[in-house]
């Protein structure tokens, strides 16, 4: 392996790590136009059948998952003076801008080919493009820096900035949209002012940091990808946030995605989905702003997210138990609360996997390990929107209808409250088994003395 000097385990300064985080302005517009309001968009603009829509997204989310192994491993063999992720920060920029007009622009042709058409734009968008950004910004600050504490603050701040473009970004979205008129044409207009700011934002991103940390490599010169996951499969700590992200994932296409239908058809007004929204990303940005300082405190990342997974819990019981009115205002934002809390902790958690991966495997895969993580978001929206999908379906939802039927409106009313109440007991029972903060610092002693006899070597 390759390692650049003392600078491997330097703190990342405050200006990269603002550079850093500098991405989600322009990436976080459409991860959460996809999670929020693409369904929406299919379903009741373009008159699409929901169930055809979840089809279209579960299909694609395969394909979507095999990418991310595919960009990984391609990072990780990417070996260029300006880094293995940095360079895939600057070469996705134009495909990501592109790729926001793309999914809005279908054509006003038959159905078959209105389905054609999302199909080929959903997964050049998100299959290829996303994919790629996503892969080089999750990776990155494994490269940056080897140290764990200003890793976490680094991915800490990065989903600070996240939440922040997605609370106001989803406020304000459909009042947008009905402000430039409410038609496919709005959404075109919308779409491309937000894919020039992910261009410049992505500029920033990548002129505003460095790696220090090289790709691993072994005697070949790159580690295989049938290497690198079967080390992944040895890996059970990668495993847990593995699940950790997609139970996150699924929490956000029950508040967010389903959150749509829910203000349309149980508050009969589509535009206080951004009110939902609002009040559940205000939890969440009181979770983000305090993680960064208790990380660099040294408060387990365990110990945060075992917190972050009661206060969701709690947060469920309150909408289930009661549902309506202050309490839903309530439980929204325990539950966001819990969610900022666990999604500043996940990416440091995948990051510190690397270290617990090369110490039980010898074998190092830092883009691998991270990108696959995204597979658990991907699956996670797949599922979620797809078995919302079938659910509307089954129960005759129509997009264009003026009234729905009532079993489809006690689906929405199901899939909002009651659902995600098992999600998020679902992360304190993983939290009770994860103890790699205890075990990292002597995992990283042993790493560190393997390092200098091979250097000695």
């Amino acid at each position: 392996m390759q390692y650049t000097g003392d600078m491997t385990n330097r703190r990342i300064p405050i200006r990269e790590q603002l550079a850093y985080s500098a991405i989600e302005i322009g990436a976080n517009p459409i991860y959460t136009i996809v999670l929020s309001f693409l369904t929406f968009f299919y379903t009741d603009v373009l008159g699409i059948n929901a169930g055809i829509v979840g089809t279209i997204i579960l299909v694609s989310k395969i394909f979507d998952g095999i990418s991310d192994i595919w960009a990984g491993n391609i990072i990780d063999h990417t070996h260029r003076k300006n880094g293995s992720a940095r360079p895939w920060v600057l070469w996705s920029a134009i495909p990501m801008a592109v790729s926001y007009v793309f999914l809005f622009a279908v054509p006003n042709v038959n159905i078959v080919g209105k389905i054609v058409y999302i199909f080929v734009s959903y997964n050049f968008a998100m299959t290829l493009a996303f994919t790629f950004s996503q892969c080089a910004i999750n990776s990155l600050p494994i490269f940056m820096s080897n140290d764990t504490k200003s890793r976490s603050s680094t991915y800490a701040i990065r989903l600070i900035v996240a939440g922040l473009v997605q609370a106001a970004l989803s406020f304000v979205f459909l009042n947008i949209i009905n402000a430039l008129g409410g038609n496919q044409s709005a959404w075109i207009i919308l779409a491309a002012i937000l894919g020039t700011v992910s261009f410049l934002a992505s500029l920033v991103t990548y002129f505003g940091t460095r790696e220090y940390v090289a790709a691993a490599k072994d005697a070949s010169g790159n580690v295989p990808l049938k290497k690198a996951i079967h080390a992944l499969l040895h890996n059970k700590y990668w495993f847990m946030v593995l699940c950790i992200i997609l139970i996150t994932v699924l929490h956000q296409v029950a508040t967010l995605t389903i959150g749509v239908y829910y203000a349309k058809y149980i508050m009969l007004n589509e535009t206080l989905a951004g009110n939902l929204i609002l009040f559940h990303h205000g939890g969440g940005a009181v979770g983000m702003l305090i993680m960064p300082f208790l990380l660099q405190k040294g408060v387990s990342k365990r110990n945060a997210t075992l917190f972050g997974g009661i206060v969701m819990t709690a947060g469920s019981l309150i909408s289930v138990l009661f549902g309506a009115g202050t309490t839903l205002i309530i439980s929204l934002a325990m539950r966001g609360c819990g969610f900022g809390i666990i999604s500043s902790t996940y990416f440091g958690m995948l990051a510190d996997t690397v270290e617990y991966g090369e110490w039980k495997t010898g074998i190092r895969t830092q883009a691998v390990t991270a990108c696959i993580g995204g597979v658990g978001q991907k699956l996670g929206s797949g599922l979620g929107t797809a078995a919302f999908g079938f659910a509307l379906a089954s129960f005759g939802y129509n997009g264009l209808a003026a009234v729905q039927p009532e079993a489809a409106i006690t689906a929405i009313r199901v899939m909002f409250n009651v659902v995600p109440l098992f999600l998020y007991i679902g992360v304190i029972v993983l939290m009770l088994f994860y103890k790699l903060d205890k075990e990292y610092p002597k995992i990283q002693e042993e790493l560190q003395e393997r390092r200098r006899d091979e250097n000695n070597e």
